[in-house]
């Protein structure tokens, strides 16, 4: 790989975990919100705490092993990001768990999308140990984006009613109902642009 290309690809991955360093902190500060009382919402930002630090380590190891400077490189580009995220996940302060969790939805999205065109890079550059950790980490991501939707529609009904076998009901309705939306026969619906 050229230096021209192993510079490129090592700024993409420094940016990727400049993305999940501050998805990190700020999980780390929605753990301790007075706000979150639910138990699976508590395992939920538990599990995606311990994704997301797996992460951190594993792309740290990768900047460094194509030549970024972890410290200096990090402190920049969290600077950049948390200026667009602090609005979305920083806000552990008086949000609702649901608000919360919309906004991890939010940043999870982005990072996702981040994995992604990563992965299409570190293919391009033939860097294989790149191309399968990416392609690691997508798949938590995704798997993690799915269980917050299905989180998010039981907290948002406990929040809304104190009725708590209302909410239940109210909760698993909505759960029903939103997930049905994102099955297969429905996704893969037209339109479709990539073929």
């Amino acid at each position: 790989m050229s230096t021209v290309n192993q510079s490129s690809l090592q700024k993409y991955t420094s940016d990727l975990l400049a993305l999940e360093n501050h998805f990190m902190n700020a999980l780390k500060k929605q753990k301790t919100s007075e706000q979150i009382k639910d138990e699976k919402v508590i395992e939920l930002l538990h599990e995606l705490d311990k994704m997301t630090s797996s992460h951190v380590i594993s792309l740290e190891h990768h900047v460094d092993r194509l030549g970024g400077e972890l410290k200096s490189d990090i402190k920049t580009k969290i600077a950049s990001f948390a200026g667009s995220l602090a609005g979305l996940i920083d806000a552990a302060r008086t949000d609702t768990m649901s608000k919360m969790l919309r906004d991890d939805y939010t940043a999870l999205s982005m990072i996702t999308i981040g994995y992604t065109m990563l992965h299409t890079h570190a293919l391009a550059e033939e860097d294989e140990l790149l191309a399968e950790l990416t392609k690691e980490n997508l798949t938590n991501c995704t798997t993690m984006i799915t269980e917050i939707s299905k989180v998010v529609p039981l907290a948002v009904a406990r929040e809304v009613t104190d009725d708590a076998d209302r909410a239940e009901e109210i909760g698993n309705m909505a759960l029903n109902n939103t997930q049905a939306a994102w099955k297969p026969d429905v996704v893969n619906q037209e339109p479709q642009i990539v073929q």
